[in-house]
């Protein structure tokens, strides 16, 4: 698994670093970095790198990152990256339901532990 992790992890790194040389990294209007998809995949595969080859103990929280790569194949297909834009934007109009959503299930859960609490033994 160590020798395909590798293998992604370099095709990863060799398909980023052709589209650095063709645009540039962050200058100009249309470098690598103004894209947020190459966030994305810039963010992946300094990730990759930092969990592969800087030792941090036994930390696993950074290995669940791994599981970015998988969001990379999003900015691959181009109706896939129609679909999650419009997912996101609709995200970000649905906020302040959430935030209100949030705050009633707060109260009432204060609530139901100041009625139940020690009852439900």
């Amino acid at each position: 698994t160590k020798n395909v992790e590798y293998t992604f992890t370099g095709i990863y790194t060799f398909e980023s670093l052709i589209k650095i040389l063709a645009r540039g990294f962050c200058l100009e209007d249309f470098t690598f970095l103004r894209d947020p998809w190459n966030w994305l995949d810039f963010s992946v595969i300094v990730m990759a790198y930092v969990t592969e080859f800087v030792s941090l103990g036994n930390v696993s929280a950074l290995r669940t990152f791994r599981v970015l790569r998988a969001l990379k194949t999003i900015s691959v297909i181009p109706g896939l990256k129609t679909i999650v834009g419009a997912l996101i934007q609709s995200v970000k109009k649905l906020s302040d339901v959430m935030i209100l959503t949030v705050f009633c299930l707060s109260v009432f859960a204060l609530i139901g532990l100041q009625l139940f609490m020690g009852n439900l033994r």
